[in-house]
């Protein structure tokens, strides 16, 4: 199985499992089924099929929306073949950004102090022949892009979460509708690793795999969102006792992204794109 795919399947189950995501599931789903969370906790583990149902169609809906981004993100990449090389410059510093925000580094008191010998240490490396001009530059370029966000405070306006606070019965087409509202609004914890997943999609060669790529992302976000609505009694203590592993997740979720990145930055994501399993 293709590297990248694997890591868009990843990148939807994290954002899935992601501080600021899980804990409003349930909120979700009471809202887009009409079934209160109070009344879900009576059952005992037993399967309520409204809900599964109710989230199905949710998730369609950002199946749809997200697999179509998907798509443009290539045909748009495609487009600016020509100014490809800057486009992953850039591309590559975002995403490490997008790393370290999810990982919560942009929290350290004292980041800058750990930050600026880092970039010491890459004109070491390139002075000592461990890496090629052309790698040296796009790190240096990218190490570049994270610092001005991070000092025009763009991981502050990322750190803010949305929230539901709504309990009304809507049907399965509004349930569809809100899956779309949701793939647009997402919320800042999804927007890093979907924005890196799009980067990643805009790269690919044809628009078929560009939406594949989305695709993926959609069903590793997806599955365990109908696993919760098919036992949503069972999801709900499940969500109690895994909060105390959210800070693994962020860090799992943010070396996924500062990987997926560097790589980008050494031009060596199309040398493991074609491993397989």
């Amino acid at each position: 199985m293709d590297v990248t795919v694997i890591s868009a399947f990843l990148g939807g189950l994290l954002s899935f499992l992601s501080p600021c995501i899980l804990p409003i599931i349930p909120a979700y789903l009471s809202y887009i089924s009409g079934v209160g969370v109070s009344d879900v906790e009576t059952q005992k583990g037993k399967v309520n099929w409204k809900v599964f149902f109710s989230a199905l169609y949710f998730v369609l809906g950002f199946t749809l929306v997200f697999t179509g981004l998907g798509a443009s993100a290539t045909f748009v990449g495609q487009l600016l073949h020509d100014y490809q090389e800057w486009i992953i410059r850039v591309g590559s510093g975002l995403v490490i950004f997008f790393g370290l925000h999810f990982a919560g580094v942009f929290l350290w008191k004292h980041f800058l102090k750990v930050y600026i010998p880092i970039g010491i240490l890459i004109p070491v490396l390139y002075f000592l022949k461990l890496l090629s001009w052309n790698e040296f530059f796009n790190l240096m370029f990218a190490y570049a892009v994270v610092l001005i966000l991070y000092l025009v405070k763009a991981h502050e306006f990322l750190y803010r979460q949305l929230k539901i606070e709504a309990k009304a019965e809507i049907s399965y087409l509004g349930a569809f509708l809100m899956g779309v509202v949701f793939a647009f609004g997402w919320s800042p914890c999804i927007g890093p690793v979907l924005g890196s997943i799009l980067f990643l999609a805009s790269q690919q060669e044809t628009v078929a795999k560009g939406a594949l790529l989305l695709f993926v992302y959609s069903i590793g976000l997806g599955i365990p969102f109908l696993l919760a609505g098919l036992l949503f009694s069972l999801f709900l203590n499940f969500v109690r006792s895994f909060s105390r592993y959210f800070k693994y997740v962020e860090i799992a979720g943010g070396v996924l992204l500062v990987s997926l990145g560097l790589l980008l930055a050494l031009d060596k994501l199309s040398l493991i794109a074609n491993i397989t399993f």
